[in-house]
């Protein structure tokens, strides 16, 4: 398993970028994973994307009623609603560098709601199918008929 290390010397992305990433990996519990165009920072790899990191930009997930106060904290950040539950601030590398403290601090606030909430569906689709567990009859450990009756008793 490639770490975030190997995934930013990949990708290879601004200074600024590369620091709110290590910072945050210092800070918080948090997994990469590498992409073609960017690296995705999640609280785990079940977990929906906190932040993408791009070679001169970034991408952080927020809450769409709090996005505009938490744009405001963030000097030159752009909103861009991606769904109903999740809207993502956009911040170049040169904004970054300009406020780095505000957002990591944003940043670490991503981290936070995205473990909170729900699971990535991200591959779902393909995941295997959990068998439901089948009441059967304590005496002769039989399937129940629908209406609830073991086979063999009634």
């Amino acid at each position: 398993m490639s770490t975030l290390q190997e995934h930013l010397d990949d990708l290879a992305p601004a200074q600024a970028i590369k620091t709110l990433a290590t910072t945050l990996a210092a800070e918080t519990a948090v997994e990469s994973d590498r992409q073609e165009q960017y690296v995705s920072l999640r609280p785990s790899m079940e977990g929906a994307v906190a932040v993408y990191l791009h070679r001169t930009w970034i991408s952080i997930a927020v809450e769409p009623d709090d996005a505009a106060s938490i744009a405001a904290r963030l000097p030159g950040a752009t909103v861009h609603p991606k769904t109903p539950a999740t809207t993502y601030l956009h911040l170049t590398a040169e904004a970054l560098a300009g406020a780095p403290d505000a957002a990591l601090s944003v940043a670490r606030e991503a981290v936070v709601w995205r473990a909170a909430g729900p699971r990535s569906s991200v591959g779902a689709s393909s995941a295997k199918k959990v068998a439901e567990l089948v009441a059967t009859c304590p005496s002769h450990w039989m399937a129940l008929l629908p209406s609830g009756a073991c086979p063999v008793c009634g």
